[in-house]
């Protein structure tokens, strides 16, 4: 090798050097591998987690050696003296790092030991490498795994804090929740010592938190609820008894609308309209009986429950209210149409023809006999529709009320969903 080479080799070396020291000082200052190094890891993560660490001790044996023979190079070059070529070649190029040997499991002692090993320098350096990326790798992983993981335990760990302090307000047994404390403990301890049971294919898998979330924050409201029944039981019956009233308003409504709608409709059939307010006023008063016992807990738990039952059924009947409302709003729909194609025929001279009048004495009278077919009303529409344009010799309908694929939506059972 000529001194070119030698001192380009040397360069080289010395910045591998220096970027292996580099890393090595960088991975001891890193928040993760610090925290797995004191953690006290269990299952897949602490298999990892070893293998890790042999890839550590490992990169340091032949880091240790690669410096040696680098700083080794770099005092021969400096100080000179015969010719120094040949041991900078060497050096350089050749298998001049000698490993240690490898440690031995104590169930080897006693045996004869393995040989030291020689390497190249650019060995060397593909070996450490390989080794820093390993655990790195690892490193990254739990790391993820944990960035993850560990905001959500947090959150866990905060709602449990508040449903023991809103136990401790209304009462409430201890051992009420020692199913959710369990299930708490259980994923802590996993997100803890063994997160990476919680990855696959490098995704994070926080369903079994997101499971137990749902329900810290379902007994978390049950016991807020419970504290507000405690607290303000009153008023609280009062707003349930008044929602109450709310519904039967919407159900007297709809069930107005339905009679009316029933007797000038006929098709499509108007929906029944039930009336949950006798059982909901009846679930209100079965509190009284709660309240007395001072089960807290269950009057909680049965005011979530009513005032959803109390919602869904305010919602339920003014739905029904609105698809009546659209089946009478259909019919006007139908019967201005014919008025509007009426006046067409009129400004085409057709009002008189014979056959076109026939199909408007049909229409009209589906749409004002009482009750009324919408669907019969809507295939007279449209056949009365299509003669004005074919005996007008025009081939594009302004508004389609033609039942069947080409039918706008809703037009084949009269316009209004059930």
């Amino acid at each position: 090798m000529s001194w070119e080479g030698v001192d380009h080799a040397l360069n080289r070396v010395c910045g591998e050097a220096d970027d292996i020291s580099f890393r090595l000082a960088s991975l001891d200052r890193h928040v993760g591998y610090r925290l797995l190094r004191d953690a006290d890891l269990d299952g897949g993560t602490r298999h990892r987690w070893e293998g890790a660490q042999a890839h550590v001790h490992r990169l340091w044996k032949v880091y240790d050696a690669f410096r040696a023979v680098v700083d080794r190079a770099l005092g021969i070059r400096e100080n000179g003296g015969g010719d120094p070529l040949p041991d900078l070649t060497f050096l350089l190029t050749d298998e001049s790092v000698v490993l240690p040997p490898a440690e031995r499991s104590p169930h080897e002692h006693g045996l004869p030991g393995p040989d030291t090993e020689r390497i190249t320098p650019a060995e060397a350096v593909a070996r450490m490498t390989a080794d820093y990326e390993a655990v790195t790798e690892v490193v990254s992983a739990v790391e993820t795994a944990w960035d993850t993981l560990h905001p959500r335990l947090g959150e866990l760990e905060t709602m449990w804090q508040e449903i023991g302090t809103l136990s401790d307000m209304v009462e409430l047994d201890p051992e009420e929740h020692e199913g959710l404390r369990e299930q708490l403990v259980r994923e802590g301890e996993t997100v803890r010592r063994d997160p990476l049971r919680l990855v696959t294919d490098t995704r994070v898998d926080t369903s079994s938190l997101d499971r137990l979330r749902d329900l810290l924050d379902r007994s978390r409201g049950e016991l807020r609820d419970a504290l507000r029944m405690r607290d303000s039981y009153t008023e609280n019956i009062q707003r349930l008894v008044s929602a109450v009233d709310d519904v039967e308003q919407a159900v007297v409504r709809a069930r107005d609308l339905r009679t009316r709608v029933v007797a000038k409709i006929s098709s499509p059939s108007a929906a029944d309209v039930p009336d949950p307010v006798p059982g909901l006023r009846a679930a209100v008063v079965e509190m009284d009986a709660l309240r007395a016992q001072g089960d807290w807990r269950a009057l909680g738990a049965r005011l979530g429950r009513l005032q959803r039952s109390i919602h869904q059924a305010g919602d339920d009947a003014r739905e029904r209210e609105r698809s009546l409302a659209g089946l009478l709003r259909r019919r006007a729909e139908l019967r201005g149409r014919l008025d509007a194609f009426r006046a067409r025929a009129v400004r085409l001279g057709l009002a008189e023809h014979t056959r076109l009048g026939e199909l408007h004495r049909q229409a009209h009278w589906e749409l004002w006999n009482a009750p009324c077919d919408l669907r019969a009303a809507t295939v007279a529409l449209s056949a009365y529709q299509r003669t004005i344009q074919e005996l007008s010799g025009t081939g594009h309908p302004g508004n389609r009320t033609t039942p069947g694929n080409g039918a706008s939506d809703g037009e084949t059972d009269g316009g209004v969903s059930r």
